[in-house]
């Protein structure tokens, strides 16, 4: 006896006796496999975090008293003296940047970021020419770019790695006060600066992928931007020179979003 099989939706019939070579053969499997994690890709994101700094000042008492008429070199100041004002604040700004995975888990990259942020500080200072008065010498650092180079070990999820390259910092300074003793009785005194200063830069930090495309850092940063001379100005008592010299540290977490690359 024969039979009919039908094959499929257009109905192929096919006669003759059933065997199973007559069944369509089994599809096989398809293969599955996982592949392997790389912190390969591009990124950009967000960071929040604090930084201080000791800000070196030499010499606002010259400065002052120079320039007021008021003493300077060979009077009772002595000659230059050097102040320490200390900055803090919160920061916060962006990152963009790429980095390459070997098979030997090494990674390497480059970074540019950007901070803004609200760091400052102020000392008083004793004008010994003109006794009691003081200058209140302010510092602000407001924005600070950097372009870094990192190297890293990946551990799967979890990226170890050190950075360094240029930082640039742009700062506010002013010496402000009114003499009140000696010769110059009420009158006031308001110096002004600005620099854009530029110095190295180098960290530490580590980061977690966490999802598919997002990942999570901390990182620790140091910055050294050497000595500068800024030109302050007063609009009574005329220019002068004031010297700074500048070491800030920063502590940083952050955030990225992974645009391409990941697996």
């Amino acid at each position: 006896m024969k039979r009919l099989i039908f094959l499929g939706a257009a109905g192929l019939a096919l006669s003759g006796p059933a065997f199973a070579a007559d069944l369509p053969p089994e599809m096989p499997l398809k293969a599955s496999f996982v592949q392997r994690f790389t912190w390969t890709s591009c990124y950009l994101g967000a960071h929040l975090g604090g930084g201080w700094a000791k800000e070196n000042v030499t010499d606002p008492v010259l400065l002052v008293q120079d320039n007021a008429g008021l003493g300077g070199p060979g009077f009772t100041t002595g000659g230059p003296t050097t102040v320490a004002v200390n900055q803090s604040g919160a920061m916060i700004g962006g990152q963009i940047g790429c980095d390459y995975q070997f098979p030997s888990n090494l990674v390497l990259g480059v970074e540019g970021a950007v901070s803004g942020g609200t760091m400052k500080g102020s000392k008083l200072v004793t004008l010994p020419d003109s006794p009691p008065d003081t200058a209140l010498v302010r510092v602000k650092t407001d924005f600070m770019p950097t372009l870094t180079g990192r190297i890293g070990y990946a551990a799967d999820h979890w990226l170890f790695y050190a950075k360094g390259g240029v930082a640039w910092a742009s700062n506010k300074y002013s010496v402000v006060g009114t003499f009140n003793g000696g010769a110059g009785l009420g009158l006031p005194f308001d110096f002004e600066g600005l620099s854009l200063r530029t110095g190295w830069s180098a960290g530490a930090g580590v980061e977690w992928a966490f999802a598919e495309d997002w990942s999570a850092r901390l990182e620790y940063d140091y910055y050294d931007f050497g000595s500068h001379t800024a030109t302050m100005n007063d609009a009574v008592n005329g220019p002068g020179p004031l010297g700074f010299k500048t070491t800030m540290q920063m502590v940083k977490l952050g955030v990225n979003f992974h645009v391409w690359g990941w697996q």
